[in-house]
């Protein structure tokens, strides 16, 4: 077990001297696999629940075909950590697939710092999540431009969130919030988009725990989904929205965090949207079937398409243009 666990490690190694993936669109179409709250846990009394994961990781991946898969926190929760996303990161290295991840509240509780993980998984050739700013509050804050099919022209951005974990101070709320030095980094980072490409570039964001304004949204009569769960969100509102909605680029925003939430519904025209629980292993009492929310960005439409995808199917599909 060990010298196959080292062989592993000397691949992972070894895979990040290669070039990484670009991401482009695809006869005008850009397609997304978000994997959210696997919740590995290394051992042998885990290890069926972790088998059955990553067997429907790679059977929504043979399926689907993303151009890349986004991961939205809570991955491994457990110790000995390195050794679990030497196995995680094996449908996509399969598949060569690219992939990004943003951490949750649990990923603080496997004996390895974020920054650490974030180091470990940087080694992987298809990983393509990095810190843009390391003065920002929490670990890996990025974004990904999506190249048009020339690859000269930013056509698609995808910004990528730590939403930290737990709050020091019990009289703020249970649950930390994204940081106004975030906020501000994205506002810049939108700004420089439009600059360069001369307009507004549509964009998504993904992040583990879901915003104050998610719990709007699911008491709306045209929410689309599974509104059974109260959002867990902070109870700090940082801004972030109302900043999505005043750049104007933001088009989607996609979380995790609550296991029997997978609902889509829109805010002042952002559309705010939970992946499907991906892990076996539960957390609380959980009722949805485990699969992935897949979301298609159609350039030449000018629209996304997205629905709830499990090995029984798809479900819940919803669409909406990029106005």
């Amino acid at each position: 077990m060990k010298f196959s666990f080292t062989i592993l490690l000397i691949c992972w190694a070894f895979s990040a001297f290669s070039a990484q993936p670009v991401l482009r669109v695809k006869n005008h179409k850009f397609k997304i696999v978000q994997f959210t709250d696997l919740h590995l846990i290394h051992g042998p009394k885990f290890t069926a629940q972790n088998d059955s994961t990553y067997e429907l990781m790679r059977y929504i991946i043979k399926n689907e075909h993303p151009d890349l898969v986004v991961i939205t926190g809570d991955i491994v929760v457990s110790g000995r950590a390195a050794e679990v996303w030497a196995q995680l990161v094996r449908p996509m290295n399969e598949a060569a697939v690219p992939f990004a991840v943003t951490f949750g509240n649990h990923d603080t509780e496997t004996g390895l710092s974020k920054p650490a993980l974030l180091k470990l998984i940087q080694k992987n050739r298809y990983n393509l999540t990095f810190n843009a700013n390391n003065k920002l509050a929490g670990t890996g804050n990025c974004s990904l431009p999506i190249l048009d099919s020339e690859g000269k022209n930013r056509s698609f951005a995808l910004y990528l969130f730590d939403s930290q974990a737990y709050t020091n101070d019990s009289t703020l709320g249970y649950y930390d919030w994204i940081k106004n030095n975030q906020v501000q980094w994205y506002r810049k980072q939108s700004e420089l988009y439009a600059k360069q490409e001369g307009k507004k570039i549509p964009a998504l964001a993904f992040f583990h725990i879901p915003l104050p304004e998610f719990e709007v949204v699911r008491l709306q009569k045209t929410t689309v989904g599974n509104v059974t769960e109260p959002v867990s969100s902070a109870t700090i509102n940082s801004g972030l929205f109302s900043s999505f909605y005043e750049m104007g680029d933001i088009r989607g925003v996609f979380v995790g965090h609550d296991h029997n939430s997978d609902f889509i519904g829109s805010l002042n025209g952002i559309r705010l949207g939970f992946g499907r629980k991906t892990g076996y292993a539960s957390a609380y009492h959980e009722i949805l079937k485990r699969g992935a929310r897949v979301i298609e960005l159609d350039e030449k439409e000018n629209k996304i398409d997205t629905y709830i995808r499990t090995i029984a199917g798809t479900e819940f599909e919803y669409s909406f243009t990029m106005k």
